[in-house]
Formats: structure tokens, C-alpha cells, sequence
């Protein structure tokens, strides 16, 4: 049919005029002579080697066309499905961190608050946190708040959706703290901001690796939060005290969620600390 098709064309454009008329003169006696199937053959053949190139252009746009449109769809459900796997990743993540929640909240048998991190400080330094509970939720002034990893600070203020966190190296915030293995106890706090110094007894004995955690006093923290671990000790400005160096084990930048324990201080211990 396409044969057919392309020989028409050549006759035409050699400009084999007689050739040309002469052949479609036989056509058309022919055609008149023969009976209607043949002339419906003939009809029938010609006018779709004709249209062929024509139908034959159409196809292929509407295949395009088609395979556009399931290539789009195909795209979104792409992304569909890089979402659900997205919801699902940070849907174990969270799983995870309430498992080991349960254990804080029996350790220490006070009920405990979820927040998410919504907002810090614009400072240089990062020293306090907002987190979206408040008063409604049961958070109040001086609870504290901790992570998975360890000790993270205390709530300052305290309004009916959110809340105001000071954190352990906020220079204004002074903890007690207990080294685990020598049951040593000292004050930790940060000087500029940003790192963290403890002071303990020369005697002690702690060494860099040891880990610090909450004493219990003071009234706030209860006994045994982990707060960081020793990077290095050096004498102090007093001869019976040794300074050290100390990393958090949380990394407070990269702070999502925090849980803020129920507990409130006991003004008893600290009343008596004021004095």
C-alpha cells in the first residue's frame, strides 16, 4: 500500500506528464468497465494509501499523547509513595523514642509531657527553646525537661499552649550534678553560653570519660538524669576543687521533641538551700 503510495509520487514528480495521463486514463476506463466490488477495491485502496502517512502521523500523536499522560501519572505516585515512606520512616523513629520513654516515666514515677520544639532564641548561642504545651497541658514553671539522651534544661515560664525552656547551658541555670562512679557531687553551669564547666573536690578522683548525672538536689531535678560526660579535668583557681570540661549527651541544636516531667519542686529542699 505505501509502495503504491511512494510510486505515485515519483511518477509525478519526474514530471512524466504523458506516462502520468496515460495511466490514469487506463484508470478510469478500467474503472468503468469493471463491476462495483472492483471499483470499491480500487476506491478503497487508493484512498487509503493516501491517508496512510496522515493516519500513520495521528497514531504516533496519540501514542505520545498517552504515554505523556501515564509517564505525569506515574510521577505522582511517585511522590506519593516517597511521602508514605517518608510518614512511615519518621512514624518508627517516634515509635522508638516512646519505647524508651516508658522506661524514663517508671523510673521515675511522675507523669510526663510530649513537646515538640517549635521555636529558640535568635541569639548567638542557643539558650532557650519554646515547646508547643503549656498550662493546659499540665506544664508549669521549674519542671524539668529531658530527652532520650539526657538532661535538657527547665520550663521558665509557662503560658496555656506553649512554653519556655532554659537550657542546661543557659549561664543563668545552676545544676547539681553527681559523678556515677565516684558518687562525687559538684555544680555544673556554662560560663559563656555554649560550653559546659563543672567544679568537684580534688580528691574525688574523677577522670575524663566518667559521667555526670543529676544529684536530686536542689529540689528540682530528680536524682539520676544523665547530663553529659567529663572531656578533661584541671585544677581549679581553688586548690581542694578540680574544674572540668563537659559534653552534653544531648546535642541541643538538633533538639525536636523534648518531654517535660510532671514534677514539681519540692520549695521545702529549697527554702532551706536559700537561707
Amino acid at each position: 500500500m505505501f509502495r503504491a503510495f511512494r510510486f505515485i509520487v515519483d511518477l509525478f514528480s519526474q514530471r512524466h506528464g504523458v506516462v502520468a495521463f496515460a495511466f490514469f486514463l487506463a484508470l478510469g476506463l478500467l474503472m468503468r468497465q469493471a463491476p462495483n466490488v472492483f471499483r470499491e477495491s480500487i476506491v478503497s485502496t487508493v484512498t487509503s494509501t493516501i491517508f496512510y502517512p496522515v493516519q500513520l502521523v495521528a497514531n504516533s500523536l496519540n501514542e505520545f499523547r498517552s504515554l505523556a499522560d501515564e509517564n505525569a501519572h506515574l510521577k505522582e505516585e511517585n511522590a506519593k509513595l516517597r511521602q508514605e515512606t517518608y510518614h512511615a520512616r519518621e512514624g518508627l523513629q517516634e515509635l522508638a523514642r516512646l519505647h524508651t520513654l516508658v522506661r524514663f516515666d517508671d523510673k521515675w514515677d511522675y507523669p510526663i509531657v510530649t513537646a515538640r520544639v517549635v521555636g529558640h532564641n535568635p541569639g548567638r548561642f542557643l539558650t532557650t527553646l519554646v515547646v508547643n504545651r503549656g498550662s493546659v497541658h499540665g506544664v508549669k514553671e521549674n519542671m524539668p525537661v529531658f530527652s532520650m539522651n539526657g538532661l535538657v534544661g527547665k520550663v521558665t515560664k509557662a503560658d496555656m499552649g506553649h512554653s519556655r525552656v532554659q537550657l542546661i547551658v543557659d549561664p543563668n541555670l545552676k545544676l547539681s550534678v553527681m559523678e556515677r562512679r565516684t558518687r562525687v557531687v559538684g555544680f555544673l553551669e556554662s560560663m559563656d553560653g555554649h560550653l559546659l564547666t563543672a567544679m568537684v573536690p580534688a580528691h574525688a578522683g574523677v577522670k575524663a570519660g566518667d559521667t555526670l548525672v543529676t544529684s536530686g538536689l536542689g529540689g528540682i531535678f530528680p536524682k539520676g538524669i544523665p547530663v553529659g560526660t567529663v572531656k578533661d579535668v584541671r585544677k581549679a583557681d581553688i586548690d581542694v576543687m578540680r574544674q572540668m570540661d563537659v559534653v552534653p549527651f544531648q546535642e541541643l541544636s538538633t533538639l525536636e521533641e523534648v518531654f517535660v516531667m510532671e514534677k514539681e519542686p519540692d520549695w521545702i529542699i529549697q527554702e532551706l538551700l536559700d537561707e
